[in-house]
C-alpha cells in the first residue's frame, strides 16, 4: 500500500536480533507529519535499537522501513546519507554536543555538512537558539546548564528543516525543571514545524504528553496502557 501525503516513516514486519537473542519481533510503526509518538519500555528492550534501524544505522534481519515512501534499505550508502540528514533530526539524552564549541557553532556545524554556505548556516543558527531561548554568546557549550544544553541539541536537530525528530531518552539527565521546559519544547514542533517525532523515553510523565504512547516489551510494539489504567492497576 501507498503511503499516505502525510506519512513519513512506516517501518513494517521488523525483525532485529544479535547473538541468537530477538530484540525486535515483526515491528510495525507509522508516523505522519504533525504526530508525536512516545516509545516507552524497559531498559534493553530495544527501543535505543528501533531508533537506529529507522536511521538505517543497523540492519534488521527482515522487514523494511520507508521515509517518505522511499525503502532506505535499498539506498546506496550516499543517497542514505543524504536522506538522514535532510529528513531526520536527532536529539540524544546528553546532546551529543562538542563542549568545546559556542552553541552557535554546534548548531551550524550541521548545516555545514548538508552543504549549506557558512554564512547562511550560522544566520540560521543564530535564529533557530535565539527562537529557542538559547543566550547567543561566545562561551563554550559545556558551561551551559544542562537545559539549555538540550535546547542547543534540539536547534542542531532543526536546522536542516527535518520531516521527522527522533528523541532518545532526551529528558533523562535532566532536573525537574528543565525535563518540563524541553519536553515543552519538544512535544510543540510537530504542530510548529509540521514534522513528526518519536520520543523514547523510561519517564511516563514525558510519555503522557505524546498524542499517541506505544510500549516496546518482548520485542513487540503494541498500545501502552493509559495513565489512569496504570494507576488501576497499582
Amino acid at each position: 500500500m501507498e503511503p499516505t501525503d502525510s506519512e513519513i516513516l512506516q517501518i513494517k514486519g521488523m525483525r532485529y536480533q544479535t547473538g541468537g537473542r530477538v530484540i525486535l519481533d515483526a515491528v510495525d510503526l507509522t508516523v505522519k507529519s504533525g504526530e508525536s509518538v512516545a516509545i516507552s519500555g524497559p531498559s534493553g528492550s530495544g527501543k535505543s535499537t528501533l531508533l537506529m534501524c529507522a536511521l538505517g544505522l543497523l540492519k534488521p534481519v527482515s522487514g523494511t522501513v520507508h521515509v517518505h515512501g522511499e525503502r532506505i534499505d535499498q539506498l546506496p550508502g550516499r543517497r542514505l546519507l543524504k536522506l538522514r540528514r535532510e529528513s531526520f533530526g536527532i536529539v540524544f539524552q546528553a546532546g551529543e554536543l562538542l563542549p568545546e564549541l559556542t552553541p552557535v557553532e554546534n548548531v551550524a556545524i550541521a548545516a555545514l555538512l548538508s552543504n549549506f554556505s557558512r554564512n547562511e548556516a550560522f544566520t540560521r543558527a543564530e535564529e533557530l537558539l535565539a527562537e529557542l531561548g538559547v543566550p547567543i554568546t561566545s562561551t563554550d557549550t559545556g558551561t551551559l546548564s544542562g537545559g539549555e544544553q538540550q535546547r542547543v541539541a534540539v536547534a542542531r536537530a532543526l536546522i536542516n528543516r527535518p520531516s521527522i525528530i527522533l528523541a532518545d531518552e532526551p529528558t533523562g539527565a535532566l532536573d525537574t525543571a528543565a525535563r518540563e521546559a524541553v519536553s515543552d519544547l519538544l512535544f510543540g514542533l510537530p504542530s510548529i514545524w509540521e514534522c513528526g517525532l518519536v520520543v523514547v523515553t523510561h519517564d511516563q510523565k514525558v510519555a503522557a504528553r505524546a498524542q499517541r504512547r506505544l510500549l516496546l516489551q518482548d520485542g513487540l510494539l503494541i498500545p501502552a496502557a493509559e495513565p489512569s489504567e496504570i494507576g488501576a492497576v497499582s
